[in-house]
């Protein structure tokens, strides 16, 4: 099994694919994590025009981390919990500061910079908008959805990405990053730990904590929706 589909497991050990077939087994695991859904207008963010000498390769260079890692940057930021509606300017700020820190970056540890960076913006925005999310989206599921989706129902991407944001949300954001991180983008331990600044015995004692509180927020939910209080 990879890191990938864990989650995956979980929602659909908790009852959310019964009476699915196998064509939707890998709708919460890896294309979760690589289409979660499209940025809204993709990358904006612009730099000066070329100049002879370091700035020529500086803008080459922010240029080349943006198509290589704003569709990653993106989607991190929505799994931390910035709105869809804010993604996009999130994500800009991601960029905004490794342009502005270009120097500090070691070549060959974009990513790793640009995930961080991620983290800290994402948890910033998620301070400004309150203790929960304030989606512009209707996250709440059509009533009289039945809990228990065929395998049709399964396969759309829109409604088990809400499901997934609304379970995530029931972790701390400690929890949260780490659960993200590990289970959804498929980094490793290590590479968290050296991310986040912190032990890889840290990184372990969260994930197993964000798996117990991700089981139990998955369970719940299917209570709700079994009782009909999916909009709740």
């Amino acid at each position: 099994m990879t890191k990938a589909m864990r989650s995956e497991m979980a929602l659909a050990g908790a009852g959310f694919d019964e009476g699915a077939d196998s064509s939707a087994a890998g709708v919460l695991g890896e294309a979760e994590r690589r289409r979660t859904s499209e940025p809204v207008s993709g990358p904006r963010l612009t730099c000066t025009a070329p100049e002879p000498g370091s700035a020529r390769i500086e803008n080459a260079r922010v240029a080349g981390m943006l198509r290589a890692y704003f569709r990653d940057v993106w989607r991190i930021v929505r799994r931390f919990g910035v709105p869809e509606n804010g993604a996009d300017d999130a994500a800009q700020e991601v960029f905004i500061i490794a342009a502005r820190r270009l120097s500090d970056i070691t070549p060959g540890s974009e990513r790793a910079f640009l995930f961080a960076s991620a983290v800290r913006v994402a948890a910033n925005a998620r301070r400004a908008l309150g203790a929960r999310r304030e989606c512009a989206e209707d996250d709440s599921l059509p009533e009289g959805v039945d809990p228990r989706p065929n395998a049709e129902a399964l396969l759309d991407q829109k409604r088990l990405r809400l499901l997934l944001d609304r379970v995530l949300d029931e972790l701390t954001d400690e929890l949260r990053v780490c659960f993200v991180l590990y289970e959804l983008e498929g980094m490793s331990s290590p590479e968290i730990a050296g991310l986040l600044g912190i032990p890889v015995g840290t990184v372990a004692s969260r994930l197993r904590r964000g798996r117990e509180a991700f089981e139990l927020a998955t369970a719940k939910l299917k209570v709700r929706l079994q009782a009909g209080g999916g909009a709740q």
